[in-house]
Parts: structure tokens; sequence; C-alpha cells
């Protein structure tokens, strides 16, 4: 009888995980594989629909799962590393998160911001540094460690209003 096979893991764990919806409706940043794998992003989630993984580099990532198809670890794909990509993709997210907030402006309100005020503060990847632009994410990057926004952060709610729920 064959042994069961096993998940060698990657040998630098890479820091500044990205995923993206493949609709560009939705966009998060963890600070690695196992705080994104427990903010459950490595069960199968009917709300949710395929995604993409970046390094905060801009390397795209490839799932690997485990014998049961959960995400058991991200690596390298072996693309060359493009972070204007990554930064494209991002302009995306926040365009659709813009057009749906000018959809709904009721939204707006309990932030207590006008809608010019709320669309004003949204992240723009195409003019700021992706660095600057990944830190505006609902976790963000502080000295190379990405730290947990507040779930109550106007940003983070509006991704998920225009997108995806946890």
């Amino acid at each position: 009888m064959d042994e069961p096979s096993t998940i060698t893991p990657a040998p630098d764990p890479i820091a500044g995980i990205v995923a993206i919806a493949v609709d560009d409706t939705f966009a998060h940043v963890y600070p690695d594989v196992e705080q994104m794998i427990k903010d459950g992003f490595g069960d199968a989630d009917s709300r949710r629909g395929a995604l993409e993984f970046f390094s905060a580099a801009g390397d795209r990532l490839a799932p690997v799962f485990g014998p049961t198809w959960q995400l058991v670890d991200l690596r390298a794909g072996g693309v060359e590393r493009d972070p204007d990509r990554l930064r494209r993709r991002l302009t995306a997210v926040v365009d659709h998160v813009a057009a749906y907030l000018r959809e709904h402006p009721d939204d707006v309100e309990a932030t207590g911001l006008t809608l010019d005020e709320a669309i004003a503060q949204l992240p723009r990847p195409a003019e700021q540094d992706l660095a600057d632009v990944l830190a505006l994410f609902p976790h963000r990057i502080d000295d190379r460690t990405i730290r947990p926004f507040s779930r109550g952060s106007y940003f983070h709610n509006a991704l998920h209003a225009a997108g995806w729920t946890h």
C-alpha cells in the first residue's frame, strides 16, 4: 500500500498575500497564508467565487490544496513578477467599490461621510505607491507586518458591501 502523500511547506513563507476575486469585486491583504486561512479562505464557501493570489510584491501565487481540497499553502507560480498587474487588479476592485457606492449612497450615510468624501478616501492604486495602497486594504502592511484593520472601518465595510462577506 502506498504511503499517503504529504504537503511539503514552501522553503520561505510568503509575506504579504493579496487575495483578489477573479471578477475584481473584492480584495483582502493578509500577512501570510496562515492568517488568510484563519480568516476563512481555506474552506469551500458558496458566498464567494474563485480567487487569485498575489504576493505584495506582485508575484502571482498558485494555491496548494490538501487531501480534502482545502487550501493549505500558496507557492510562487513561476510567472515573472508584475506589480503593475497587481496595481491594475486593485484599481478594478476600487472602481467596483466606487460604482457600488454611487449606486447605493444610503450605505455611505451611516459613515458620516458624504458620497464625494467617501469616494475621495478610497485608495488610488494607479496613482499611489503599491505599498501605500496595500496599507489601505482591510489588512495593512506596517513595517513589513500586516495588521488587521478594525472590522468597522469604512473601506473594509465598503468592500464587503460591494463584494463578498466573511
